[in-house]
């Protein structure tokens, strides 16, 4: 077929098609209209919305209205004035009204005073007009025209969508930035197909383009004029946008730096040559959202509390909200809210952050700090305070939860300490049933409340903090009328610098030993029933206690004569009559050396007066703990063994040497001697051969291991855990310890000076 054949039959088709195009008016949404101010008049109009529109359609609207007017006035004139840039072409009315018109304007005037509109009665009347794409506004305005007096107008909006539809993507962008623009258009009606597409993009505010990066097949740029940013794409060869159908054009643009929000204009042309024209607007968003946290209010918070914030952005994408870093919640409307539960948090201080987001990455965070507290307020000390008459006699503190007091008591105060996020810690303290006044940290009452003649009473404290977190405790005033008993002992024995006193009792009815005292030569130190009776070992000044048995430090008396006076004290502060024991102390002193059940490996910080291994083991072996003891002889590779009751084998034990020692249960050995040995015997010195020698640590500090085999040529030093049962690696570094025997791997034959 040749191209001039063809080329008139799509020019015979197009003019086909816009004839069918301008017969066919449609009616869409009508909407009703009311004179605002005097109410004379109403009525509706149809069609609201205009589907498939473009520039210069025809359309017929239909006028329904009504008379709202009082008797002294009546509709006679009705104009009505078309929206800007549309045409009227005709306007019709029944045989009593007789319509005029302009391209702008319609006028209806009655003929007859019987056909005039009086309250209630109804006109209608059509207007047929060409339309723009776009919203129309008509005017509609009633007068009595023999009186010259107007009756008030309305205007009314007409939508006339386009008969296609413009989208672009991204809608939202930064400044800054170079994007890609898909700009799709969808033909959404049964109009005749669209084969060109006029396109004016932005060229100011911060835009510049960049290219065109794509299109459908078989279209092609007719006209592009980059000063003004108009392009003009044609479809060719037949390849239009047909009804239903879309077609994607792709933009590449840059924006600068603040770049302003701009509109982006779209004219399709379809093949009837009818032309519609539609916006789309592409928002330059450079602000992050902003945020207003409105609850908590307050810096210090219990129980459920709410976080509310509002987040205002056009384009906000989502809101996240932290507390101290992990998110809690999260969501996209403008309220942000999470019910905070802080019963399940610890007291502590925590940061709220509420984050939002927009579409194009901007991002804010605001943040509010608040204390947790859900504790009651937590009591610090308590302190009675005891009186004869008005003679203060002492202080109190309670065992659990009672106060003992001597029997001659007859007044008392009370004196509480409580901490608190808040100084303000209102509530009482009850004496039996009596309320006084709660004031932290203050003796209560003013003068003392009486207990004559009872033997007991309650004290209760009741207060409650700022935010409602509540302290109640209850205690008991008792009154002990006895002193304890004397204190006595199943046996004590000397010891080089000390005494061992075992089974030390005394026994109160009534408020129980609270403490023992020792006096040792007029100085005094405590040693409570359960430090003294503790299954393990405890050391504090000069007492330590084991299991029942006090051993006294008498070091800095060696050689001189100890008076030991014992008495015991009760929980109401009344002391027993005193036990005295009065010895000369051997000039030397004591180590303790603590086992553990099973294998333990020794050795001896002390130089023994007397080194057979019934009198180093004298203590241990009263108590029926010991199996076995071993030693290794490591110059002629021989084990030597002792155990109760077998024939020995080994029977010293001496300084310097390493001891396996086995006990059923855990126990502290004794260890009595010197520092070195009395003149003129020589300073100790330590032999050892090339292979494993077992050796002891003789000094009563620690020492670096490198510092302590400084003589000694050696490879590796092992050290035996008594807990867990394993050998330990010594490094030079590490430290060795008193009373801990060690495996040394030695080079050569050498010697240790302690």
């Amino acid at each position: 077929m040749k191209k001039e054949k063809l080329t008139s039959i799509i020019i015979a088709s197009m003019m086909v098609l816009s004839t069918l195009a301008l017969l066919y008016i449609p009616m869409a949404e009508s909407g009703s209209f009311t004179e605002s101010t005097n109410q004379y008049f109403y009525g509706t109009l149809d069609p609201q919305v205009v589907s498939a529109g473009y520039e210069g359609k025809s359309v017929k609207f239909q006028f329904s209205l009504t008379s709202n007017t009082t008797a002294a006035h009546n509709i006679t004139q009705v104009l009505v004035t078309a929206p800007t840039g549309w045409a009227i072409t005709e306007a019709t009315c029944n045989s009593t009204w007789t319509p005029s018109t302009t391209s702008t304007t319609a006028t209806f005037v009655n003929n007859t005073a019987a056909a005039m509109l009086s309250n209630g009665t109804v006109l209608q009347f059509n207007i047929t007009a060409t339309v723009k794409v776009g919203t129309g506004t008509w005017t509609i305005a009633c007068s009595e025209k023999e009186t010259s007096t107007s009756l008030g107008s309305v205007t009314k909006s007409v939508l006339v969508a386009p008969y296609f539809k413009a989208e672009i993507s991204p809608s939202v962008v930064k400044s800054n930035n170079t994007y890609t623009f898909d700009l799709k258009i969808t033909h959404n009606t049964t109009l005749s197909s669209i084969y060109m597409v006029n396109i004016t993009y932005p060229t100011t505010g911060g835009w510049s383009y960049v290219d065109l990066t794509g299109m459908p097949e078989y279209w092609v740029i007719d006209s592009h004029d980059t000063a003004n940013g108009i392009i003009v794409l044609r479809g060719t060869g037949g390849h239009f946008i047909s009804s239903g159908q879309s077609a994607t054009f792709s933009f590449q643009m840059t924006l600068a730096t603040d770049a302003s929000s701009r509109t982006w204009s779209v004219t399709c042309t379809n093949t009837a040559m009818q032309n519609a024209t539609m916006t789309v607007t592409v928002d330059v968003d450079d602000e992050p959202p902003n945020i207003s946290i409105t609850s908590p209010t307050v810096n210090r918070v219990s129980g459920t509390v709410w976080i509310n914030a509002t987040v205002t952005d056009a384009h906000l994408q989502e809101w996240v909200i932290k507390i101290n870093g992990t998110q809690v919640a999260t969501g996209t409307t403008s309220s942000a809210s999470y019910e905070w539960d802080t019963t399940s948090y610890a007291d502590a201080v925590y940061q709220i952050n509420v984050t939002a987001t927009d579409v194009v990455g901007n991002e804010r965070t605001v943040s509010r700090t608040v204390t947790v507290d859900n504790t009651e307020p937590q009591l610090i000390e308590i302190t009675l305070g005891a009186f004869v008459g008005t003679t203060w006699y002492g202080n109190y503190t309670p065992i659990d939860s009672t106060f003992w007091i001597p029997g001659t008591i007859d007044g008392i105060k009370i004196n509480a300490t409580f901490s608190d996020t808040t100084s303000s810690i209102p509530g009482n303290i009850y004496f039996n049933t009596t309320a006084y006044t709660f004031t932290n940290n203050t003796w209560i009452p003013t003068s003392p409340y009486s207990i004559s003649g009872v033997n007991s009473i309650t004290v209760k404290i009741n207060i409650t903090d700022d935010l409602g977190n509540r302290y109640v405790h209850t205690w008991t005033v008792s009154k002990d009328f006895n002193a304890p008993t004397t204190p006595t002992y199943t046996e004590y024995e000397v010891i080089y610098g000390g005494i061992i006193i075992k089974g030390l009792s005394s026994s109160d009815a009534e408020s129980g030993i609270s403490h023992y005292n020792i006096y040792i030569n007029g100085s005094v130190e405590q040693i409570t029933p359960a430090q003294l009776n503790s299954a393990t070992w405890y050391s504090s000044g000069n007492l330590s206690g084991f299991s029942g048995t006090l051993v006294i430090n008498l070091t800095a008396y060696g050689g001189s004569t100890v008076n030991v006076t014992i008495t015991s004290v009760d929980n109401a502060n009344m002391e027993s009559n005193a036990t005295t024991i009065i010895e000369t102390i051997p000039d030397g002193r004591w180590y303790p050396i603590e086992l553990q059940a099973g294998w333990n490996l020794i050795s001896l910080p002390l130089v023994p007066a007397n080194s057979s291994i019934e009198n180093v083991l004298s203590l241990l072996l009263k108590s029926g703990t010991l199996e076995s003891v071993w030693s290794y002889d490591a110059e002629t590779e021989m084990w030597h063994s002792y155990a109760p009751g077998a024939p020995p084998d080994l029977t010293t034990m001496t300084d310097g040497a390493g001891y396996f020692i086995k006990v059923t249960v855990y126990n502290v050995l004794i260890i009595q001697g010197t520092e070195q040995p009395a003149p003129p015997a020589l300073p100790r010195a330590y032999h050892v051969v090339p292979g494993w020698n077992l050796i002891g640590y003789k000094r009563l500090t620690q020492t670096q291991a490198s510092d302590y085999l400084s003589g000694v040529d050696y490879i590796r030093v092992y050290r035996f855990d008594p807990v867990t049962k394993t050998y330990v690696l010594v490094r030079p570094t590490d430290y060795m310890a008193p009373g801990v025997g060690y495996w040394v791997a030695v080079k050569t034959e050498g010697w240790i000076y302690p």
